[in-house]
């Protein structure tokens, strides 16, 4: 195999295992099921990944390296954005990736998976969340004085996890409320509201 072909394979046997592992749980997903999901023989997942315990972990880096690097990426296309401009853009990025922000979710909330042995490989994003950096640098270049490690990984905690919060609450079909009768739940008004809490955040620093 070509080493496009076995990084494809190994991308749809990622793909395939966060899906199950949403859907069914740690226990309940089998290798044999992530295979065949991912139309790949079980010797594949075998080769790819030693463990479901590792398959798992795997699963949880890759969305968040994906998730980092394009932020990054956002980041590095627009040096100059103001930071509710960003959160804004965050906010819809999860939206449109909602599927798989709610399925991650769901692995991390599971009590399954997570050995003492295996740790999630933070990178270089001291600051949490993944793009975490990121949204440190649009700070640091917004605000003109110096702020404390302590108070960006505040600020940064205070920005990404209400966006987040919002784009999952927001991608369920229970919130997809009439505007005439739920007033405040508009993509407008939403999108004022992460604006309203970054000035909030920015001025505190």
């Amino acid at each position: 195999m070509t080493d496009a072909q076995i990084h494809e394979t190994k991308e749809k046997i990622l793909h395939a295992a966060r899906t199950l592992f949403a859907i069914k749980g740690f226990d309940g997903a089998s290798i044999r099921e992530i295979a065949a999901e991912a139309d790949v023989n079980i010797a594949a997942v075998n080769y790819h990944f030693t463990s479901k315990e590792l398959l798992f972990m795997q699963v949880i880096e890759w969305v968040f390296s994906d998730t980092t690097n394009k932020i990054r990426a956002r980041r590095a296309e627009n040096p100059q954005e103001k930071v509710e401009d960003l959160a804004v853009w965050l906010f819809n990025f999860f939206l449109e990736s909602s599927d798989i922000l709610r399925s991650v979710f769901k692995m991390m909330l599971s009590e399954k998976g997570w050995g003492e042995d295996i740790e999630c490989d933070k990178g270089d994003e001291k600051f949490g969340p993944p793009g975490g950096m990121a949204i440190a640098e649009a700070i640091s270049n917004e605000v003109n004085h110096t702020i404390s490690e302590a108070d960006m990984f505040w600020a940064v905690k205070m920005i990404f996890c209400p966006v987040v919060h919002m784009a999952l609450m927001y991608s369920n079909h229970f919130c997809n409320l009439p505007e005439d009768k739920f007033p405040y739940h508009d993509r407008k008004t939403l999108e004022a509201d992460i604006r309203r809490l970054v000035r909030v955040v920015l001025k505190d620093l």
